[in-house]
């Protein structure tokens, strides 16, 4: 009986460890430019804004220090590697406004306070790009309508894999 009990344990940690390592390798905190895949512009806050409620949106790199964001690893949190997002600028979190669950929402930076509406668990895939989902909505960052344009908003979406949901995490130094 303990031995059948052993082998059920082994079984079980090697099928949590083989779900628990797809698209979940850890990136380390540290602050990053974050490149949408399809437009190839960079996420910044809207006019270096300092404030809370500023939006979120996709910009031409220019280097300045609002388009660079630290990722706080928060743990292995909600199924997954867990992440909040915080703009070397303002010290402030890309969030989730009142922890909406509509599609379309456009994301603003707001105080960081580790609520889940600012949490994000993110998924590298092969081509070390990443999604971001973000854990009070289940919706995934999204530039919307799939814009290529300077300024174009950053939103949460229903996940569909294409390419403005999907970013690169180049790290600020380079």
């Amino acid at each position: 009986m303990i031995k059948s009990f052993l082998l059920l344990l082994i079984l079980l940690l090697s099928i949590i460890t083989q779900v628990s390592s797809q698209g979940s390798a850890h990136i380390s905190s540290g602050t990053y430019k974050l490149v949408n895949q399809k437009s190839k512009k960079v996420l910044g806050v809207a006019g270096s804004s300092l404030q809370d409620g500023a939006k979120v949106n996709q910009y031409q790199p220019t280097g300045a220090i609002s388009q660079r964001w630290y990722l706080y690893y928060e743990g292995y949190l909600f199924g997954g590697r867990t992440y909040s997002i915080i703009c070397s600028n303002s010290g402030k979190a890309i969030d989730n406004p009142s922890s909406s669950k509509v599609a379309g929402t456009q994301m603003q930076q707001y105080t960081w306070n580790e609520g889940e509406n600012q949490m994000f668990v993110m998924t590298k895939l092969e081509d070390e790009s990443v999604y971001f989902k973000n854990v009070a909505s289940q919706l995934y960052l999204d530039i919307k309508d799939a814009s290529k344009n300077h300024g174009a908003p950053l939103i949460q979406s229903t996940f569909h894999g294409g390419s403005s949901q999907r970013f690169y995490l180049i790290p600020h130094n380079l």
